[in-house]
């Protein structure tokens, strides 16, 4: 487990980079005075959201970095187990939302808008959703599909962003008249991480008892 984990926080140093300097960027924003704060918001809004990107499909740039380069492979020749390799690629998604996490709660300091949490649990949950189908096919197919799974992350991302983050920020302009308008907005999310939390126990068991039925290396 350690030689994947070590691998995975190698290759993703700069994500890493991003994150904390952006959690930085929010801390010193939050301490700025309040008539500057919605200057500054302009451009830490969109450092924010990239960073979640980067953070939640981090494992996806990895992959596509060691698909394109070879010199990971003398690290596999030495004596590994499967299901430990299966077992530090999860627990370094964990890190990663915990990363997520630390950068949502930051922003949310800055904003003091504290209903926007709703959307990043939505989008944590989208993507913890994606991250199990994703690694269905990775315990088979190891790396060969990686652009597949960036289209498999993109476009539920995006759909997510314009369908609910936005229609979130902007609630006071919506009409929430509409059937469900709230059931959506607040409570989806809730019901979408549970469900990525559920799925993301059960793939690891599965796909630990079948990653070793594929030769990955």
């Amino acid at each position: 487990m350690y030689k994947q984990l070590v691998l995975n926080l190698f290759h993703s140093r700069w994500i890493w980079y991003v994150g904390i300097a952006t959690i930085i960027i929010n801390v010193i924003t939050a301490l700025l005075p309040s008539d500057v704060q919605p200057i500054i918001l302009q451009f830490t809004s969109i450092l924010n959201f990239v960073s979640i990107i980067f953070t939640t499909s981090s494992y996806l740039s990895i992959h596509d970095f060691m698909r394109k380069n070879n010199n990971h492979h003398f690290f596999y020749t030495l004596p590994n187990n499967k299901k430990e390799m299966l077992k530090g690629e999860y627990v370094y998604y964990i890190m990663m939302l915990i990363l997520t996490s630390l950068i949502a709660g930051s922003y949310l300091t800055t904003t003091k808008e504290m209903y926007y949490i709703y959307g990043f649990i939505m989008i944590i949950g989208v993507s913890l959703i994606v991250m199990n189908l994703y690694y269905f096919g990775f315990v088979k197919y190891w790396m060969r599909y990686v652009f597949t799974g960036y289209f498999l992350y993109g476009v539920p991302v995006i759909i997510t962003y314009f369908f609910h983050f936005l229609p979130l920020i902007n609630v006071n302009e919506m009409d929430r008249t509409l059937p469900g308008f709230d059931i959506f907005l607040y409570h989806v999310p809730i019901y979408t991480l549970a469900i990525g939390i559920i799925m993301f126990v059960a793939t690891y068991f599965i796909n630990r008892r079948n990653i070793t039925k594929y030769d990955m290396i």
